[in-house]
């Protein structure tokens, strides 16, 4: 099982914010670009009517999203204005009928 931050959502939206930031100096744009396609394969983004909003699925290597984290400065998952939803698909647990 892998420990997630308890302030995970605001670690994410401080993640943005930073990527945000440093993408718009355009003497990153081209290593950044590369970084981004190694750890994210895939965005989907669509409405959430019941919750007024927008869910946003990231596809890619969650294990080097969560571990370029630095959750000493980032704030508590309770103030965060957002949620968060982490599913396991295929191929990120060993089969079980293997063991």
């Amino acid at each position: 099982m892998i420990a997630l931050p308890a302030d995970l959502g605001a670690l994410y939206r401080a993640h943005v914010a930073d990527l945000a930031r440093t993408l718009s100096g355009g003497e990153v744009v081209g290593r950044a670009s590369e970084e981004l396609h190694r750890l994210i394969a895939r965005i989907d983004v669509s409405w959430n009517a019941a919750d007024g909003g927008h869910d946003l699925d990231l596809q890619g290597d969650l294990v080097a999203l969560l571990s370029a984290a630095d959750s000493k400065k980032a704030a508590s998952y309770e103030a965060a204005g957002s949620s968060l939803r982490l599913v396991a698909g295929a191929g990120f647990e060993p089969a079980a009928f293997r063991l």
